[in-house]
């Protein structure tokens, strides 16, 4: 489980994004990007300067 949230401003709990890191293509150049996939299915690229906070259990180690 994961939340980001912008560096220059500290979200609402009901604006934090939760999700899982994963990687995929950019569509523009095809080069592999990481970003936070959503419950829901949304991607967000993790850019420079983006706040994260990251909850490891152990349902999710390998």
């Amino acid at each position: 489980m994961m939340k980001v949230t912008d560096k220059q401003e500290r979200r609402p709990e009901s604006e934090r994004l939760q999700g899982v890191v994963t990687a995929r293509k950019c569509d523009c150049c095809g080069h592999h990007e990481l970003g936070l996939t959503s419950d829901t299915g949304e991607y967000v690229p993790l850019k420079p300067g983006m706040r994260v906070l990251v909850i490891t259990t152990e349902a999710d180690e390998p």
